[in-house]
């Protein structure tokens, strides 16, 4: 296959970069436990980051293919490099191969349970593709798992224990960014198209689950750190600035801002501010 360089930003492009902002997670469960500074956890933790990085970037590329037709409809979609024609079905072929097998090298360095994190993703995605994206509610399940997977697979790298509340926040703070991305969608009637199963949910059973999404989260979390021993003060304060993002996530949701969570998270001050504030004082709890 020829490549010229004004393809190059294209062919990358089509992995979704800004996307992997989402394997960030695979550090959370190493940082959570106070062991991330230990050993060679570091370097396992880089290298699921890429693996997970690698394979999503699979996945995209294949939901991508399969949604070509929809996606050229939609005025924000149809400018990805495959929609827009900027690169070929055949090219954007051998970028998803080539991800699969960085993707793979990657992973063969880490541990077996690992390696079976990663493809129960790979799987999941798939799936999803394939046409659990057009079941409700279990499209919803899917996609939160996949988040859920991510933090899991940090933790199966570095041999790290996950703790009952680290997956009841990650599975239920995953559902959050899920579903207020649907009921975003879902007051902008332009989706129905791109994503038919928009159809199929009414706004207040949205608003229903992502309430009780947000509420168990904020519980799990709030157990979680009042577990912790009185010395770890600073766990419990990360309460605050956690609550104070959330709200402000659902509020700008609801204000029709939630249909790109990553650019959302990135771009809001009071979102970056809310989120470092909680990194830090976590930090300062567990260091």
């Amino acid at each position: 296959m020829k490549i010229n360089s004004g393809i190059i930003s294209p062919l990358i492009m089509t992995m979704r970069p800004k996307q992997w902002a989402k394997n960030l997670l695979v550090f959370a469960a190493p940082v959570a436990a106070g062991k991330i500074l230990h050993g060679n956890t570091p370097l396992k933790t880089i290298l699921a980051f890429f693996a997970f990085c690698f394979i999503s970037s699979v996945g995209y590329i294949v939901n991508d293919i399969r949604d070509l037709d929809r996606d050229r409809t939609n005025p924000t979609k149809s400018k990805r490099p495959l929609a827009s024609g900027k690169i070929t079905t055949t090219q954007a072929i051998y970028v998803m191969v080539v991800c699969a097998l960085l993707g793979i090298a990657a992973a063969s360095t880490l541990t077996f349970s690992f390696q079976l994190v990663l493809l129960l993703y790979l799987a999941a995605t798939l799936s999803y593709s394939f046409g659990l994206k057009h079941q409700p509610v279990v499209e919803l399940m899917v996609v939160a798992l996949g988040f859920v997977l991510r933090a899991i697979g940090g933790g199966a790298a570095t041999g790290t224990p996950i703790s009952r509340w680290f997956l009841v926040v990650t599975s239920f703070g995953s559902l959050v960014i899920v579903v207020a991305k649907r009921l975003a969608e879902a007051e902008s009637l332009a989706n129905a198209d791109v994503r038919p199963v928009i159809k199929d949910y009414p706004l207040p059973f949205l608003r229903f689950v992502l309430a009780v999404s947000a509420a168990v989260t904020l519980t799990g979390y709030s157990l979680w750190a009042f577990s912790l021993p009185e010395s770890r003060h600073f766990g419990q304060m990360s309460l605050l600035p956690l609550c104070l993002g959330l709200f402000r996530y659902v509020w700008l949701v609801e204000k029709g801002f939630g249909e790109v969570p990553e650019d959302l998270l990135l771009r809001d001050l009071v979102l970056l501010i809310s989120g470092l504030a909680t990194a830090v004082l976590l930090l300062m709890s567990m260091y």
